[in-house]
Formats: C-alpha cells, structure tokens, sequence
C-alpha cells in the first residue's frame, strides 16, 4: 500500500500551506491558467481513452483543477485520487459520484526518510550525503489499468529540498543529484505502457517588460527530449508574486511512457 504519514510532518514540511497556495494563485491567475488546466485534462482524457476501464489512479490530484474526474468516473469502474491531502469539497465530490476513492499518501516515497535525516542531522557537524537517502517502497502500480502523474514530478523534490535548506548549506551538485534521484524514483514506478505524464519541465522568468531574464531546467529525466510529447506554455505567475517583480512561465510536456 501507499505510504502514510503523520499530518504533523506533512504539514512541518509545508506541504499543506503548498497545497493551499496553489488555489490562491489560481484565484488570482486564473485567465492564464485555464488554458494549460484545459490541454491537461484534453490529454489526460485522450490517453485514457486508449487503456484497459477497470481501474484508474491519479497521482497528485489536489483541487482537481487538472484532473477531468467526472468523465474518468465515465470511463473507469473505479478512480483512485492520491495525494497528501483531499479538500473537504473533492472528498464531498468522491462521496457522492460512488466509485472514487481518495489515498492521502506521501507520493514521493522521500518524505520519511528526508524528515528523519534533518532530525538525526541537523545538530551535528557532519552529515551523510543526500545520496545515501533510501525512499519508502511504494507500491505496485501494474494493479492499475491506467496512471496519470499529474503536473506533479518537479513538484515531489521542491518541498524536500526547501525543507532541507532550512536546516543545512547544501551545494548544487549534490541538490541536482537528489532532485533526479527523487524524479526517477516516480518516473520508474510508472507502469510502462499503461501510463502518461504531464509535467512542467522548464521555468522562464522575464522582467515587467516580457524580456527574457533566466531559465531553470526544473525535470532532470530523458523524458523532456520526447519528440513525440505534446507541449505548451504555462503562463503561471503575471502579477509578479512568485518571483518578487518577475513574471514567470513554465514548459509543459504531455506523453505517455
């Protein structure tokens, strides 16, 4: 079964105050969202349409703003959402529609392990390497007729490393080497063949006047260079909040694996 933690870690680490502020920027960012929520839910749909209709599992569903649950619920017998937390009203939606059901689970399969090693580290002069962290075994997702990792990869690392840097000084290198580690880790328990993933693989962050300032590679896997996967323009942040006085976009690719 998917890994459960203790609502106290989760939310030390951040991971409920990320969740929340993702709906408040949407709120606020709503007309350049829309579209990239549309082609994800356009794709997602398209490549379940292509699969065996027993069973479904949506990894990082939150809110829903991506995930065309309604028309999966059409399509599959069952529909399971994981992510850490559910919202009262997507935990309402499931109750009532009958075959949904709601995981709340550390995705990453890195959360233990991460909250641990700043527990046993922090005080202490010497660390071991990021590299010797081990995740949680998740599990067997061939059970599953279809799979969706759902604008989620870069976002597993994002909050482990944040909370890793309020504690230690930690160079590029070995950060870049953990991210990738985690990434793959998700990547490799996609079940071949039966799975897609849409994914925002590159942040572009430009000035009040739409120049391009800086670009940071944010997915660390082969699978950005797919020439088959369907890709698009984030336009994620225009009121200049996530980056103070920048406007900032994301790539999206879109392929199944």
């Amino acid at each position: 079964m998917f890994f459960h933690s203790s609502k106290r870690i989760y939310r030390e680490m951040g991971y409920y105050e990320d969740q929340s502020g993702i709906l408040r920027r949407y709120r606020r960012e709503k007309q350049g969202w829309d579209a990239h929520l549309q082609n994800t839910r356009k794709f997602v749909l398209q490549s379940a349409l292509g699969k065996d209709r027993h069973s479904c599992l949506i990894l990082g569903s939150g809110w829903l703003l991506d995930v065309p649950l309604d028309e999966l619920s059409h399509i599959f017998d069952l529909v399971t959402l994981a992510d850490i937390r559910h919202p009262s009203q997507v935990k309402q939606k499931a109750q009532k529609m009958g075959n949904v059901k709601l995981i709340t689970c550390d995705i990453s399969g890195f959360m233990q392990s991460v909250y641990h090693y700043v527990r046993q580290y922090r005080y202490k002069k010497e660390r071991p390497p990021l590299d010797s962290l081990t995740p949680t075994l998740l599990p067997d997702l061939d059970n599953y007729d279809f799979v969706c990792s759902c604008n989620i990869i870069n976002q597993l690392d994002i909050l482990l490393v944040d909370y890793l840097l309020q504690f230690f000084d930690l160079d590029k290198d070995e950060l870049r080497v953990f991210r990738e580690k985690v990434q793959n880790y998700h990547l490799q328990n996609l079940p071949v063949q039966h799975s897609c993933i849409v994914a925002d693989y590159e942040e572009k962050i430009y000035s009040p006047d739409n120049q391009l300032i800086k670009s940071n590679i944010s997915v660390y896997h082969p699978i950005t260079t797919k020439p088959d996967a369907q890709r698009w323009t984030w336009i994620f942040d225009t009121g200049m909040t996530y980056h103070a006085g920048k406007k900032t976009t994301f790539e999206v690719l879109a392929t199944e694996i």
